[in-house]
């Protein structure tokens, strides 16, 4: 969620069927990104990102992840995460940090795969941990992006620091990620749409929750998982937007729970579950948020609807009447400040 700049015109390639080697030489793909977000003053990196966050909670979100992941460079990932720190101050939503260090390889580190790491094994890691910069750490374990071994290394070292650990896995491929996700106890295993069945028990059975990113999944004319075969598997899941401006500049969840409710086949009952209680699970945030039971922190929301069943039936989405933040209403700015 937070980065500088935007890829519109790369979407135009895209959608005219040029392939992502020939738009990443034309200076596009993930480098232009984080190009972009370095340009950016930090100033203004963080009150985009506090922007963002508004329209989140406007939009029924009261808990946010902000995954890092635009710096690749080791300063620039922890200048992120510092950011992030800032933006979170102002707009009352809780946000979960979340480093995301193996994305792509630095232009700096080019040919020097094993070297970038250990630098984000050992170094980097051990920055955030004395600092106290993220609260959990992520990898993405692809053909184009890391491979499960190294994706390995950095995970275990995170967890001897105790971070929880999450993955992007079998994303562009059945690769491996989501064995690894369930060998290592992740949190959570994010996309899975070139998952199998074996991925979804073995996630059931580690229980790490599988987060769809329907809009990605529609960006790149890829399929999604049936419902019908995450039920059989037992496995947890949740909706998420995975907002980025390479494959998923999705600014509201509810319209992804729609999307996944039509792609996937699920019930209006499973949609609810996707964005609160399961999605909680994947936050580590379970006791606190995405129920409304003795002991949750009464987070709360009144949609512009009248039955369950039409919170996935609208498009455009439902919007909220009424967001409330540990039973105060967030419309009121006297509240606000009380709740911060």
């Amino acid at each position: 969620m937070i980065f500088g700049g935007n890829r519109a015109a790369e979407f135009q390639m895209k959608l005219a069927g040029k392939p992502y080697a020939e738009i990443a030489a034309a200076g596009g793909g993930i480098r232009s990104t984080v190009a972009a977000t370095s340009a950016v003053k930090d100033e203004v990196l963080e009150k985009v990102l506090a922007n963002r966050l508004e329209r989140w909670r406007a939009n029924g979100c009261t808990t946010v992840e902000v995954k890092s992941g635009y710096g690749l460079d080791p300063r620039r990932e922890l200048r992120l995460l510092e950011l992030m720190g800032g933006a979170a101050i102002r707009v009352p939503v809780r946000v979960h940090r979340t480093a995301l260090l193996l994305h792509a390889l630095p232009e700096s580190f080019e040919g020097k795969r094993e070297e970038y790491v250990e630098e984000v094994r050992t170094t980097v890691l051990t920055e955030i941990h004395r600092r106290g910069m993220a609260g959990a750490i992520d990898v993405f374990c692809d053909p184009v992006a890391f491979t499960v071994e190294e994706c390995r290394a950095v995970l275990t070292r995170a967890i001897e620091l105790g971070f929880p650990v999450k993955l992007h896995a079998e994303q562009m491929a059945h690769f491996g990620g989501a064995a690894l996700a369930a060998e290592l106890g992740a949190r959570s295993a994010d996309h899975l749409e070139s998952a199998i069945d074996e991925d979804w028990k073995l996630l059931a059975d580690a229980g790490t929750v599988g987060v769809l990113l329907p809009a990605a999944a529609l960006t790149l004319r890829q399929r999604l998982p049936e419902a019908a075969m995450i039920r059989a598997s037992g496995a947890r899941f949740a909706i998420a937007t995975d907002f980025n401006p390479g494959t998923a500049p999705a600014q509201s969840l509810m319209e992804c729970a729609a999307l996944a409710a039509r792609l996937c086949g699920f019930t209006a009952e499973e949609v609810l579950l996707a964005v609160t209680w399961n999605a909680a699970k994947a936050l580590g945030a379970e006791a606190e948020v995405g129920h409304l039971t003795p002991g949750a922190w009464g987070d709360a929301v009144m949609w512009e609807c009248e039955t369950l069943e039409e919170l996935p039936y609208w498009m455009p989405a439902v919007r909220p009447d009424t967001v409330f933040m540990r039973g105060a209403d967030l419309a009121l700015p006297s509240v606000e400040r009380s709740v911060a």
